[in-house]
């Protein structure tokens, strides 16, 4: 079995643990802003929605403005101590909860919160990368980043389903969660990302600047239409919020269905054709969906996602694993990911000022065309000029 892994066989333990980790931490989160406190704040606490959405809003700007201080923590103090420290103080945000009485401090829990968090990915993805058998580092990006993803709709739907009928029931198996994550980061406490060799060669930050377009775009694209997709499924398309699942399960389950094909095709035949055609596929996707299809081929724009989905992803992984610094590298991680966290903030509001302006079609088209317009210049830079670096 282990030969088939894309991680080596010495880090794989630790790595799995830390992959439950971050993936209970990942659940906690996701079930405290988005499943219990839509019902706890106002019942609980007498808080509006404005006061508890602020909260996530300043714990996401907290997480992904400090990756980057982040991924360098993780890394030169030590991504156990990290770790456990931010499994600490998420336990003490949930204790606190009920005290709450105040937006104030509700603010301040979530600030803390991300500041903390924002050490667990950039960590993460760079001992993933170091452990990877060489050869297969795009599967074990896209592999790790998976395996915790789930986490996000399991802490969403199960907490909420408890918290609709009894907050306190919801909050009391956040922290039964969030106690599981905190002793199993306490038995990663010693563990260091292990550093490489000192080359002394520097790495010209120039370099850095090809890979914005897509940690920015990537997000920003999706994050236009997030928050409007059901009502334009509903108005534009004559789809019931069900049947948007059943969609999103079928994209979602090609896409990771597809990660051991694509991913092993990057790692044999480089990250070039899969990260520009990803990106092409998912452009074209959009702006189809812009024009209104019927609902057969609604089913295939969604099987289309999934695949460019599926391509993009080991593509863009396969791209950073190969350039990216080996020195540093979680730091630099972490500034790439602050980029992705900017378009997830900035992709609604600006879609909701497109939808008002223009109409409910024009964020897919404006999607569709970042997505193409990237995928022509990784093209022009990576196909035409193949810019590539040791």
């Amino acid at each position: 079995m282990f030969r088939y892994l894309p991680w080596a066989r010495e880090g794989l333990f630790v790595l799995f643990r830390l992959i439950l980790t971050v993936g209970l931490m990942e659940g906690v989160r996701s079930g405290y802003f988005a499943g219990l406190l839509p019902f706890y704040a106002p019942e609980k606490l007498h808080l509006g929605p404005t006061a508890f959405t602020l909260a996530y809003t300043l714990h996401q700007l907290a997480e992904n403005l400090s990756k980057s201080l982040g991924g360098l923590l993780a890394e030169r103090v030590g991504f156990g101590l990290t770790l456990s420290l931010a499994a600490l103080v998420g336990f003490l945000a949930l204790l606190l909860t009920p005290l709450a009485q105040g937006a104030w401090l509700l603010w301040g829990l979530g600030l803390l919160w991300g500041l903390f968090m924002s050490t667990l990915y950039p960590g993460l993805m760079t001992y993933a990368s170091r452990i990877a058998v060489p050869g297969r580092e795009a599967r074990a990006l896209s592999f790790t980043f998976t395996l915790v993803m789930p986490w996000v709709g399991i802490g969403l739907v199960g907490v909420g389903q408890v918290a609709a009928r009894h907050p306190e029931a919801g909050l009391t198996v956040l922290l039964l969660a969030q106690g599981m994550a905190l002793a199993l980061a306490l038995s990663l406490l010693r563990f260091r990302i292990p550093m490489p060799q000192r080359t002394g060669e520097r790495y010209p930050l120039s370099r850095l600047l090809l890979f914005l377009p897509a940690a920015f775009g990537q997000t920003f694209a999706p994050a236009l239409v997030s928050l409007f997709l059901l009502r334009f499924a509903r108005e534009s398309l004559g789809l019931e919020p069900l049947e948007v699942g059943g969609l999103l399960l079928l994209g979602g389950g090609l896409t990771f269905g597809l990660l051991p094909f694509t991913g092993r095709i990057v790692d044999k035949r480089g990250y070039r054709l899969s990260l520009i055609l990803g990106l092409a596929l998912l452009g074209g996707v959009m702006l189809r969906l812009a024009q209104g299809p019927s609902l057969a081929e609604v089913f295939l724009l969604a099987a289309l996602g999934g695949l460019g989905f599926s391509l993009f992803m080991p593509g863009w992984n396969g791209f950073l694993a190969r350039n990216l610094p080996q020195e540093n590298r979680a730091a630099i991680w972490g500034s790439l990911m602050t980029v992705e966290g900017l378009g997830v903030a900035l992709g609604p509001v600006v879609g909701g000022a497109l939808w008002e302006a223009f109409g409910p079609h024009i964020p897919f088209l404006v999607g569709g065309f970042i997505f193409l317009g990237l995928s022509l210049f990784y093209f022009y830079a990576l196909a035409l000029r193949r810019f590539t670096w040791n």
